[in-house]
């Protein structure tokens, strides 16, 4: 029988794990992205002209950054005092449900972070062990999610935040008063849009990184296919 080259290649079984193991990517990339989304006040203060805070919420420029900086300030995970605004008046309620935001906030903070680890060692683990299949599995689990919320938050942005606060929140402090809590004046819909936005392109742009990694990886395993080996002989 003529000789002839046998190209070989072992396929990679699909896991479970990877699945998993793509949740724990989501949420990492979830956490960098609330921190971006969060304390990225570029925007915020850019949207005091574009969506004219002052004249719908009656407070200035001046009164409404300092406010604003209160807030994100307090809901960062390094501040351990309770909420104050420096010029504007607040409800009972209104305080309770940034303070539930605050934990909301900060159990996404440690939850991303525990998530990363686990996400970092675990792809070194692959890695080693030249796999790559789990790269595609963690890109197509990590897109769902976001891919699918602005679908839907372009249907309908309102419904979506509604919802989201629905299931969120065990209460209805969420529902503020403009006269007793005149900060809701301060935070239009708009701007949790935008933030929205941010978080879901944090997520999208890791999820297509390591997609993008994954085809280069297989690219690079066919084109070594490709180069003539050894000589395998069968007779």
């Amino acid at each position: 029988m003529a000789k002839k080259d046998i190209p070989f290649e072992i396929k990679e079984k699909f896991v479970w794990t990877d699945i998993i193991l793509g949740i724990f990517f989501f949420l990492s990339l979830l956490a960098l992205g609330l921190l971006i989304a969060i304390n990225f006040r570029p925007l915020y203060y850019w949207n005091i002209d574009w969506l004219d805070l002052e004249q719908n919420s009656g407070f200035s420029a001046a009164v409404i950054k300092e406010n604003y900086d209160a807030l994100i300030d307090y809901c960062s995970p390094f501040c351990f005092r309770e909420l104050w605004f420096p010029s504007i008046p607040a409800s009972v309620s209104g305080l309770s449900h940034f303070a539930e935001v605050k934990s909301i906030f900060n159990a996404v903070y440690i939850t991303g972070l525990g998530s990363l680890v686990i996400t970092v060692l675990w792809f070194i683990r692959k890695a080693r062990n030249r796999e790559k299949k789990y790269l595609k599995i963690c890109g197509i689990v990590t897109l769902v999610i976001p891919v699918l919320l602005l679908i839907g938050s372009a249907i309908n942005f309102e419904a979506i935040f509604l919802a989201f606060h629905r299931i969120v929140f065990s209460n209805e402090d969420w529902i503020f008063n403009p006269i007793t809590d005149p900060v809701i004046n301060i935070l239009p819909e708009t701007y949790f849009m935008e933030c929205a936005i941010i978080i879901a392109g944090v997520i999208i742009i890791g999820a297509v990184t390591v997609l993008i990694i994954y085809l280069k990886k297989r690219g690079r395993k066919h084109d070594e296919s490709l180069i003539p080996g050894k000589k395998n002989y069968v007779y």
